[in-house]
């Protein structure tokens, strides 16, 4: 099973855009991605500009249709990024 763990920061005039932006990518992930096991969009804390996303997909293919949807919104994903995302990804033992 392949998990990913995102750090996204997110411009501070773009916040609330963010949030919704992400809240309706997580409903779109839950429709339209069955092999998505787990997509869990959380704020920080201690820092409310960064968004760590916690991942898990049945296979890397799954793994594949999730990017190629999160492509289709790169333009409006983009748009509220400050900064490239930290992507880690993992492999369950």
């Amino acid at each position: 099973m392949m998990s990913v763990v995102a750090t996204v920061k997110v411009k501070a005039d773009k916040l609330e855009e963010a949030k919704t932006f992400f809240k309706q990518l997580a409903a779109d992930v839950a429709a339209n991605e069955p092999g998505t096991l787990q997509y869990d969009i959380c704020q920080r804390k201690d820092d409310p500009l960064t968004m760590v996303v916690i991942e898990r997909y049945e296979s890397e293919e799954a793994f594949g249709i999730h990017s190629k949807n999160l492509g289709a919104k790169g333009a409006e994903f983009m748009a509220v990024l400050d900064g490239p995302p930290e992507i880690v990804l993992l492999e369950a033992i």
